[in-house]
């Protein structure tokens, strides 16, 4: 590996740790750095995975004052994401490297939905019901659930739907449900290394640098969380998202 493809990627890892911590969207930074690398996709998918876990580690450090006041409540939801996260990985798996190269364009848009219209879902279904009242705790599982499934197989978009769905399950405070997804996105984090580490698919050389930019983005954003526009920085994420869906299309469908 040359030196300017090692620093693209811990160049990436940093920004993608950022943009983790602060709006989501982090896979949209790493997965196509990984495909102009030469990766496979599904190589490149699985080492994106990988690669961002640190970062989430990270961000979900610099959230421990939240987390202490959530012990009790997360149980289940960490239940879901783990199971979630087994059934979407070993899915990948299955599918194999034909079908998910197939599934690329698809699945780039079907991220760029959630991405694009998590926040105005919500707006939505908050006008349709008093704030007051949570959605049934069963049915959010459920949709957790159905997201951790996605999450396994590719995962990206998922943070800010995952929001969405917390804050609808009555979450009011954003910090309080940024440190609750954190910890969820750890859990499936957790069930996808038992699946993809033996598997072979991934890419150490190219996930190390990636590691170190992760981490020290996750961290560091967060901690200056209240003074980064977080929605300028998403609907940066969404053009560029936009921009690599129709790419998808062109080269894979």
């Amino acid at each position: 590996m040359d030196t300017a493809t090692l620093l693209l990627l811990f160049g990436g890892g940093l920004v993608a740790g950022g943009v983790t911590a602060v709006a989501g969207g982090s896979s949209f930074m790493i997965f196509p750095i990984l495909i102009a690398a030469g990766l496979p996709p599904l190589v490149a998918n699985i080492t994106t995975w990988i690669a961002l876990i640190p970062g989430n580690f990270m961000a979900l450090a610099a959230y421990r004052t939240e987390l202490r006041d959530m012990r009790d409540d997360v149980r289940l939801h960490l239940v879901v994401s783990f199971a979630g996260g087994i059934t979407g990985s070993l899915l990948l798996l299955w599918t194999g490297e034909a079908r998910f190269e197939r599934a690329v364009p698809w699945l780039m848009l079907t991220a760029t939905l959630f991405f694009g219209l998590g926040e105005w879902v919500k707006r939505h279904l908050d006008r349709l019901r008093p704030p007051s009242q949570r959605l049934s705790k069963r049915w959010i599982l459920v949709f957790e659930f159905m997201l951790m499934v996605y999450g396994g197989y590719f995962g990206a978009g998922l943070g800010i739907v995952l929001l969405a769905a917390l804050t609808m399950a009555g979450e009011t405070s954003i910090h309080r449900a940024n440190a609750k997804k954190n910890l969820m996105v750890v859990a499936l984090s957790a069930a996808g290394c038992i699946v993809f580490l033996p598997s072979g698919q991934v890419s150490w050389p190219y996930a190390l640098p990636i590691f170190a930019g992760g981490s020290l983005g996750g961290y560091g954003a967060v901690r200056f969380i209240r003074r980064i526009p977080a929605t300028a920085v998403r609907n940066a994420v969404l053009a560029w998202a936009v921009v690599l869906t129709l790419y998808a299309f062109w080269k894979y469908g």
